[in-house]
């Protein structure tokens, strides 16, 4: 028998679906800031990006 509250194909719940998608949000804001302060110290250090 099928549970309805899951949802195809992952199985997961509608309230699981939206915790893990929140997780993985900030996981990309986090990975971009990261990205951004990296490049912004390249362009600084690296004389031959002036």
């Amino acid at each position: 028998m099928a549970d309805d509250d899951k949802t195809y194909p992952t199985g997961l719940t509608p309230k699981e679906a939206e915790e893990i998608q929140a997780g993985l949000m900030w996981g990309t804001r986090i990975f971009f800031a990261i990205a951004v302060f990296a490049h912004i110290l390249a362009y600084i250090y690296t004389p031959w990006l002036h």
